[in-house]
C-alpha cells in the first residue's frame, strides 16, 4: 500500500527552509481536497477508534517511507527526528533519511517512545503535501466500518459531511471551493432511505419551508441547499444508516480526482486509444468509436 509518489516537488530544493515552507503553503492553499484530507486526518488521529491508530498508521506509513517523502525538506526531517530520538538539530540535520528512519524505528522498537509519541511528530498538512494522500484517503474509506452505527462513527461522518461542504478548512484558515454541493449529498442518498428515516418532524420542517419559498419566491426553486439547512449534517449521521451515507462518500473521491491508480491508468488509455484513432482514422470516416473499458472498483486500495 505505501506509494513513493510524491505530489508536490519544490522548484528548486535548495532554496531557503522559509521559501520551502511558503511555496508549500501555497501549494496547499489552492488543493481544497488536500486540505480536506489534511483536516481528516488530524481528526482521525485524535479520535479513540479501534481501526485507525497510532499502531496501524505507522506499521503502513512507516518512518522509512515518511523520511523518503520529506526528502526535499531537510528541516522537517530534522525537526521530527529531534523530536522523537533527542537527536542534536545540527547532527540530525546532517544525517540522511535513510539514518533518521532507521533511528526513529529503533527508539520505537526498543520502548523509548510509543507510537501515538510518533504520530505526534507530524503535522497534517505536510503529512498531506509531501505524502501520498490519495492512500489516506483510500485507508479511510476502507478502513471505516459502515455497517456499524456507532457513536464515534456517526460523529466522524457527521463531521467529514459538514467540511465536505464547507468553503473554509478547519487548518490554518484557508478557503476553499466546496468539495460537495447539498445536492451531491442528497442526490447520493437514495430518496427511499432519506423519507423512511429522516423524522417525520423534520420532513415537515422541510415541507413547511418549501411552501414558505414557494410563497415569498414563486419564481425561485427550492434547492437541496435549502433542504440541508434544514436537515444537517448531524441529523443525517443520526438517523440515516451509515451505509447508506457511503455514496456520498464514493461522490467525493470523484470530486478530489481521488480515482485508484488502476481507473485512472483505465481512462488515460482510453483517451490514448480515441487519439491514436482520430489520427489513423480513413479520411471518408467522421466518427471513431470510443474504447468502452470496463468499470474497475473504486473500493480498492491503492498500490494492492
Amino acid at each position: 500500500m505505501q506509494s513513493d509518489r510524491r505530489p508536490f516537488q519544490h522548484r528548486d530544493p535548495q532554496a531557503a527552509f522559509c521559501e520551502l515552507e511558503t511555496e508549500a503553503r501555497g501549494y496547499l492553499a489552492k488543493a481544497g481536497s488536500l486540505q480536506f484530507i489534511a483536516e481528516l486526518w488530524d481528526v482521525l488521529q485524535k479520535m479513540p477508534l479501534s481501526w485507525w491508530d497510532a499502531d496501524f498508521t505507522r506499521k503502513i506509513w512507516t518512518p522509512r517511507s515518511r523520511m523518503r517523502w520529506f526528502e526535499e525538506r531537510a528541516d522537517i526531517r530534522q525537526r521530527v527526528t529531534t523530536a522523537l530520538t533527542g537527536l542534536p538539530p545540527n547532527t540530525a540535520m546532517k544525517r540522511d533519511p535513510h539514518f533518521q528512519s532507521e533511528l526513529i524505528d529503533s527508539v520505537i522498537d526498543d520502548g523509548d517512545i510509543n507510537a501515538d509519541k510518533f504520530e505526534s511528530a507530524f503535522d497534517a498538512c505536510e503529512m498531506v503535501v509531501y505524502g501520498p494522500a490519495r492512500e489516506f484517503w483510500s485507508a479511510f474509506r476502507e478502513r471505516l466500518p459502515w455497517e456499524e452505527d456507532a457513536p464515534s462513527h456517526k460523529k466522524l461522518v457527521s463531521w467529514s459531511l459538514r467540511q465536505l461542504l464547507s468553503e473554509r478548512s478547519t487548518l490554518l484558515g484557508m478557503s476553499r471551493k466546496p468539495i460537495l454541493t447539498a445536492w451531491d449529498v442528497r442526490s447520493s442518498i437514495d430518496s427511499r432511505v432519506w423519507q423512511s428515516r429522516m423524522p417525520l418532524e423534520i420532513r415537515v420542517a422541510v415541507d413547511d419551508a418549501r411552501l414558505r419559498h414557494e410563497k415569498a419566491r414563486p419564481r425561485d426553486a427550492f434547492h437541496a441547499r435549502h433542504e440541508l439547512s434544514i436537515c444537517v449534517p448531524e441529523q443525517i449521521a443520526e438517523h440515516i444508516p451509515l451505509a447508506e451515507i457511503a455514496p456520498v462518500f464514493l461522490t467525493a473521491e470523484k470530486s478530489m480526482g481521488l480515482l485508484p491508480i488502476d481507473e485512472e491508468l483505465g481512462r488515460h488509455v482510453a483517451l490514448a486509444h480515441n487519439d491514436f484513432e482520430i489520427e489513423h482514422a480513413p479520411k471518408e470516416s467522421s466518427k471513431v468509436p470510443a474504447m468502452h473499458l470496463p468499470r474497475l472498483s473504486l473500493d480498492r486500495l491503492t498500490g494492492t
